[in-house]
């Protein structure tokens, strides 16, 4: 909750009378009222009355009026930012924002790509708090903003939908085709959230988002954001099935941190029922996997930079495995490092997005 932090001295000068002090106190009698008043009057109209302003107090209530309101928006904007999961929406923005740089979508459409997923991506983050308040409060996850106090469960949630509709027509400004599709990922983990977290199948819905982001490259290209190109070409069924993978490897490094108090919350998701010591050793297959098809499944033999990137890639999951217990962010970050060099990867085979 958000709450103001006046104090009951400055409650009294904002809301007190407006009259002046009574002008006999003040020296000179009955008889000297009016002409007191008038000059306190003339005083105060004056350019140069910010002495008796300031001894009157108006002024610094005003100031501390200003104050707490600034600080109560600076509360919610730094509990919004805490709230929208700000590692993973960011990870996401910036590497589909690179993948359609890499496909050619020119300056433009980079820019409106970056606009559509981060709105789309600070919708699911705000969502997935919302939905987890109770859970976070029953589970003493102080450090949750909405837990925590710092924003209300109700700001969230507006924000999320307002985040939602900006995603709409920003999505959709990038070709009928394309924005239906990463329409398509965003109501996936919309779906994530609402319903598919506590399931087996909890895993489903980041395979399916990370998978139609392939389909969005493809589909935003010159020459195929108009309606008059459909069908849009299709992506390789290779450079699907990889992206696909990385987001079961992204859901596992997501969620790995917090198994231990979902679990005690009855969240019972993929990962959970794994484990936090089998996600662990479960978390590198799929990275790898990933990489391997972009390696060999493109046509022609693979070049040194598949080989160096595949070899990358391994040093990030060895090192997501070996640091995971100690430093809890590093399977995540391990995550995006090969999501990272994967997106080099295709970026050094030509053709690779477009190829049928």
């Amino acid at each position: 909750m958000i709450c103001a932090r006046g104090r009951p001295v400055t409650l009294g000068i904002v809301t007190g009378s407006g009259e002046l002090p009574d002008d006999t106190a003040a020296g000179g009698g009955p008889g000297a009222a009016v002409p007191v008043r008038r000059a306190r009057r003339a005083d105060l109209a004056s350019p140069d009355s910010a002495g008796s302003q300031a001894a009157d107090g108006r002024p610094r209530a005003a100031g501390t009026v200003t104050r707490t309101v600034a600080r109560m928006v600076a509360r919610t904007a730094a509990g919004l930012a805490r709230a929208c999961h700000p590692g993973p929406a960011a990870a996401v923005t910036t590497l589909v924002t690179a993948l359609v740089s890499v496909a050619g979508w020119g300056p433009a459409g980079t820019a409106l790509t970056a606009l559509a997923v981060l709105t789309g991506q600070l919708s699911v983050g705000w969502c997935n708090d919302v939905v987890d308040a109770a859970r976070d409060a029953a589970g003493g996850r102080t450090a949750k903003p909405i837990v925590a106090g710092l924003v209300s469960a109700r700001t969230v949630r507006a924000a999320a939908f307002a985040a939602l509709a900006a995603c709409v027509p920003l999505s959709l400004a990038c070709g009928v085709v394309a924005g239906a599709t990463h329409l398509f990922a965003v109501a996936a983990a919309w779906v994530y959230n609402l319903w598919l977290k506590g399931t087996a199948a909890s895993w489903a819905p980041y395979a399916a988002g990370f998978g139609a982001v392939p389909v969005f490259v493809t589909a935003g290209t010159p020459g195929h954001a108009l309606p008059v190109s459909l069908p849009a070409p299709l992506p390789a069924w290779w450079v699907v099935l990889a992206a696909a993978l990385l987001g079961c490897a992204a859901h596992l490094a997501n969620v790995l941190p917090d198994i231990e108090t979902d679990v005690a919350t009855g969240v019972r998701g993929w990962p959970q029922r794994l484990g936090a010591a089998r996600v662990r050793v479960v978390l590198p297959l799929p990275l790898l996997a990933a990489s391997v098809l972009l390696v060999v499944a493109p046509p022609g033999p693979a070049g040194p930079a598949g080989w160096l990137a595949l070899a990358g890639v391994a040093a990030c999951a060895a090192a997501g495995l070996l640091l995971g217990r100690r430093v809890p962010v590093a399977p995540f970050a391990a995550a995006v490092g090969a999501a990272g060099i994967d997106v080099l990867l295709l970026a050094a085979t030509p053709g690779v997005i477009t190829a049928g």
